[in-house]
C-alpha cells in the first residue's frame, strides 16, 4: 500500500494537470480520491488572491467540465479525475484554493423553508433548504400566486 495522498497534494496535482496520478495510485487511494470529488470541486472552483480572469477560469471550467453531466460521469472515477485536471490553468502554476462554504441561513430563510415545505411536502429538507437559499422573496411570492394564494396570505406567511 502506498502512503496516503493528502488533499493538498491532490489540489496541486489538479493545478499542474497531473491526470496520470489516478493510474499511479493504489486502489485504496483511488477509493479515497473518489470519495473526495465533492470536496475537490468546492476547493478547485475558488482561487484566492488572483486576477478576475483566473478566478473566472476556475469557476467556468469546473462548471463546464466537472459539474456538467455529473450524474452520468460519476460512475467513471478515472474520467472524473481527468476532467477535474482539465480545469487547471494554462500556466500549470499551483494556486491557493479556498474552501467555498455554504451560505449561512438568514432570518427570512426559515419562513421560506416552512412555506416551501407546505408547497412541496414530498421534497427532502436539504433540497428545500437549497431551493430556499436560491429563490428570492419575489420568486417565492410568484410561486405562491401560482399556487392560488392571495397577496395578504403570502405577506402573512412570509413576515
Amino acid at each position: 500500500m502506498q502512503d496516503k495522498v493528502e488533499l493538498k497534494e491532490k489540489i496541486g496535482a489538479v493545478d499542474q494537470h497531473i491526470s496520470e496520478l489516478w493510474d499511479a495510485m493504489d486502489e485504496t487511494n483511488q477509493k479515497l480520491l473518489k470519495s473526495e470529488f465533492f470536496i475537490l470541486n468546492r476547493y478547485i472552483s475558488n482561487v484566492k488572491g488572483q486576477s478576475t480572469a483566473i478566478q473566472e477560469h476556475f469557476v467556468l471550467t469546473v462548471n463546464e467540465y466537472f459539474n456538467k453531466d455529473w450524474n452520468l460521469i460519476q460512475k467513471h472515477p478515472k474520467l472524473v479525475w481527468q476532467l477535474l485536471c482539465m480545469c487547471s490553468h494554462e500556466s500549470k502554476k499551483t494556486f491557493f484554493h479556498e474552501w467555498i462554504g455554504f451560505k449561512k441561513k438568514q432570518g427570512n430563510d426559515n419562513k421560506k423553508i416552512k412555506f416551501l415545505s407546505e408547497i412541496y411536502p414530498s421534497m427532502k429538507i436539504d433540497e428545500i433548504e437549497i431551493t430556499a437559499s436560491l429563490m428570492s422573496d419575489k420568486e417565492i411570492k410568484e410561486l405562491a400566486k401560482l399556487h392560488g394564494m392571495e397577496d395578504s396570505e403570502i405577506t402573512k406567511k412570509m413576515k
